[in-house]
C-alpha cells in the first residue's frame, strides 16, 4: 500500500509527499490526543475497581515478611493518593499499544525513511525487551532485594516495620528508571543499526538522547533520594554511552565533513560543501569521491533525477551534516524535481552542478578524466573568489590544449590531450 506523506508548503519534502496546511496537522493532533485521553480515562476508571486487590497482591509479592506483621500505612492520605496514582499508571500501561500506534501514524509522514525505520524498530524491539525485563524486575529482582535487606536487619536484632506507601513508591521509581534507561539504550542501538547514528551525527544524537533520558531519570526518583538520583543518572549515562560507542568511528557515506569544520568563504562564513558523483544513468559514470578535496563531503548516486530513494537518502544526509552547498557532478542541478529543490531551499542549501555530462558527450570515448573534474571544480566562484578563478584553473596543472569559455561551445570535441573549463560562471 502506498503511503502519502504530508508536509507544509516550502518545507522539507520527500518523493511522494503532498502538501497540507498546518491547521490540518493541528486538527489531526487534537483528534489523536482526544482519543488517547478518552482511552486513558476509561481504562483508569476500570482499574479503580480492582486497584485494592492489585496492590494487596503486589505487597504480598514484594514483602519480605508477613504483611500483617511488618507493613503499616503511616500516612493514610498518601495511601489514598497512591491508589489513584496506581490506577492512573495501570491505565497508562493499558493504552501503551494504542499510544504507540497513534504516535507512529502521526509522526511517520514527517520523518525521513531512516527515521521511520528507527522509530518502528525502537517501539517494537524496545517494547518487547523492556516488558520482559520489567516483569523480571517486578516479580523477582525487587522481592529478592527486599528479602536480602530484611534478613540483614533481622540478623542485627533490629525490629523492622515498613511503610507500605514508601515500598510501593520506591518500587515504582525503580521500574520507571529501568524503563527509561532501557528505551534510551534501545534507541541508541536501533539508531546505529538503521544508519541514523555514525561519526558525523554522533554529537547531535548524543545531546538529544542524554538530555531526555537524564531529565526523565532525575524526575522519576523521589526528591529525598538525592544520592540514588545521582547514581542512577551516572549509570544511565554510562549504559547509553556503551550502546553508542560501537558507532563512534563509523561513516555511513563515502566521506563526511567533521563536525564544526568546512571551508571559509570570502565573507568569513563557514561553508559545508558536499560533492555528489551522479552517474546520470550511466552517461556520466565516473566516481570522483577519491579525488574530492579535503573538508568536502562526498556521495554517489546512479540517477538522482529518476531515483526517489537516492534523493531521500541525500536529503537525510544533507540534513544531518548541516550542509550549505550541494554540488552535482553530472548536470547543473536543473533536471532535479521541483520538490527536491524546494527541500534544499528549506534547509538553506545552495544547489549547483559541474555539468560534466557535457564534457563526457564531447569526448569520443565518452570517458571522463580526473582533470575534467578538477578543472570544473576550480572554475567555481563560490565560495572561492571570482578574482582568482583563472589562477585556480592554472593550478590544476593541465599541459594539453585547454579551452576557456563562458559557455560550453557547441560542437566542441575533446580528444585525450584536450580539456575545457568554464570561466566567469556564477
Amino acid at each position: 500500500m502506498h503511503l502519502w506523506h504530508y508536509v507544509m508548503a516550502d518545507g522539507l519534502s520527500l518523493a511522494g509527499d503532498s502538501v497540507r496546511p498546518i491547521s490540518s496537522h493541528l486538527d489531526e493532533l487534537l483528534n489523536r490526543l482526544g482519543l488517547l485521553l478518552f482511552a486513558l480515562t476509561v481504562s483508569s476508571i476500570v482499574w479503580m475497581f480492582f486497584i485494592d486487590s492489585v496492590l494487596a497482591w503486589y505487597l504480598i509479592r514484594i514483602s519480605p515478611c508477613q504483611v500483617s506483621e511488618c507493613l503499616s500505612v503511616f500516612a493514610p492520605a498518601e495511601w489514598v493518593s497512591l491508589r489513584w496514582m496506581s490506577a492512573l499508571l495501570l491505565g497508562l500501561i493499558t493504552i501503551i499499544p494504542l499510544f504507540c500506534w497513534q504516535a507512529i501514524n502521526f509522526t511517520r509522514p514527517g520523518m525521513l525513511p531512516q527515521e521511520r525505520h528507527w522509530l518502528s524498530s525502537t517501539i517494537l524491539i524496545g517494547g518487547i525487551v523492556s516488558i520482559s525485563i520489567l516483569l523480571l524486575t517486578m516479580l523477582y529482582l525487587i522481592p529478592m532485594v527486599m528479602l536480602w535487606a530484611h534478613q540483614g536487619s533481622s540478623e542485627s536484632g533490629v525490629v523492622t516495620t515498613y511503610d507500605a506507601v514508601e515500598i510501593l513508591r520506591v518500587s515504582f521509581a525503580v521500574l520507571a528508571v529501568e524503563l527509561i534507561v532501557l528505551l534510551a539504550m534501545m534507541s541508541a542501538l536501533m539508531a546505529g543499526v538503521v544508519g541514523l547514528l555514525d561519526a558525523n551525527s554522533l554529537t547531535w544524537f548524543r545531546i538529544r538522547i542524554h538530555g531526555f533520558s537524564l531529565a526523565l531519570v532525575w524526575l522519576s526518583i523521589p526528591s529525598h533520594l538525592t544520592g540514588i538520583r545521582l547514581l542512577s543518572a551516572i549509570s544511565c549515562w554510562l549504559l547509553v554511552e556503551a550502546c553508542i560507542s560501537p558507532f563512534k568511528i563509523r561513516n555511513m557515506s563515502s566521506k563526511n565533513i567533521p563536525h564544526g569544520e568546512g571551508i571559509m568563504d570570502s565573507e568569513g562564513s563557514l561553508r559545508r560543501i558536499a560533492v555528489v558523483s551522479c552517474a546520470c544513468s550511466g552517461a556520466c559514470g565516473k566516481d570522483f569521491s577519491a579525488i574530492t578535496p579535503n573538508l568536502m563531503a562526498t556521495s554517489s548516486a546512479n540517477a538522482l533525477c529518476l531515483n526517489a530513494h537516492e534523493r531521500n537518502d541525500l536529503l537525510a544526509s544533507a540534513k544531518i551534516q548541516r550542509l550549505t552547498d550541494l554540488i552535482i557532478t553530472g548536470c547543473d542541478g536543473s533536471p532535479l524535481p521541483e520538490h527536491m529543490k524546494q527541500s534544499l531551499d528549506s534547509l538553506s542549501i545552495k544547489l549547483r552542478g559541474l555539468s560534466l555530462l557535457n564534457i563526457a558527450a564531447a569526448r569520443p570515448d565518452g570517458e571522463l578524466r580526473e582533470v575534467d573534474f578538477n578543472l570544473a571544480l576550480a572554475s567555481m566562484v563560490d565560495p572561492w573568489p571570482k578574482s582568482g578563478q583563472k589562477e585556480r584553473i592554472m593550478e590544476v596543472g593541465f599541459d594539453g590544449n585547454l579551452t576557456l569559455s563562458v559557455e560550453f561551445p557547441w560542437g566542441l570535441v575533446l580528444h585525450s590531450n584536450d580539456a575545457f573549463a568554464c570561466i566567469n560562471q556564477q
